[in-house]
């Protein structure tokens, strides 16, 4: 995560480098607040960072012309609407919370990586 988000500030544009601010913050924030005690019930505090996340991201998707943050917003949303399963139906068990939470947030940062990678080859081809 911070490889990628490093790699987005050193690489990428303001876009990318809002998103890895943000993304840097919410894994601290989710850490933070976390509760390593009980995978049984919604983790509400990690919900309310994803959803603040998610709302990062919506935003620049609409203020962007980028087209990677399309897909990092989807799979944001793929995380926020995994925290909705769990507090609908606590029959969703807590390895398959943990383990689809893991998945769309490597999504997301894959496409922050791609992101930061596309606009520094398109910087690069401009400046020759």
């Amino acid at each position: 995560m911070l490889a990628v988000s490093t790699y987005a500030w050193w690489r990428g544009g303001w876009v990318e480098r809002v998103v890895a601010v943000a993304n840097v913050l919410a894994w601290v924030a989710t850490a933070a607040l976390q509760n390593r005690t009980n995978w049984v019930d919604p983790q509400w505090s990690v919900f309310a960072v994803d959803v603040l996340f998610l709302g990062v991201l919506l935003g620049l998707v609409v203020r962007s012309d980028r087209t990677w943050i399309l897909p990092a917003a989807a799979f944001q949303l793929l995380l926020v609407i995994t925290h909705a399963a769990i507090i609908v139906d606590g029959g969703v068990r807590a390895r398959a919370y943990i383990t689809a939470l893991i998945l769309w947030s490597y999504l997301v940062l894959i496409a922050l990586a791609l992101g930061a990678h596309l606009r520094w080859r398109l910087s690069a081809r401009s400046a020759r």
